[in-house]
């Protein structure tokens, strides 16, 4: 019988580390861009999504149905900060478990 030691033992799993990484480096950028509203990744949204019912309630003469925004960009903000916040978290915890 023949044994051999194996190449593929390895106490760190980096694929889990690179995963990791990944997943906090796309958290840290996307919800960097709406949390500073880069580019218009916040107002442009609501502003489409709003000009439907404006455009109604002219037709109509209705100005209540434009006043049904409930969600604010505020909202959008302060959730995408805490998902870039959630991927800095990530990529700190990637660095410490790929040294240890």
């Amino acid at each position: 019988m023949i044994t051999a030691a194996s190449t593929a033992d390895s106490s760190t799993p980096t694929g889990a580390l690179i995963f990791i990484a990944v997943l906090g480096i796309a958290a840290v950028g996307y919800g960097g861009r709406w949390a500073f509203d880069l580019r218009g990744a916040v107002g442009g949204p609501t502003t489409r999504r709003r000009a439907a019912p404006e455009l109604k309630a002219q037709r109509t003469g209705n100005l209540g149905i434009a006043d049904t925004d409930i969600v604010r960009p505020l909202f959008f903000r302060l959730l995408s900060s805490v998902i870039a916040a959630g991927g800095l978290v990530l990529l700190l915890a990637a660095a410490v478990l790929a040294t240890a």
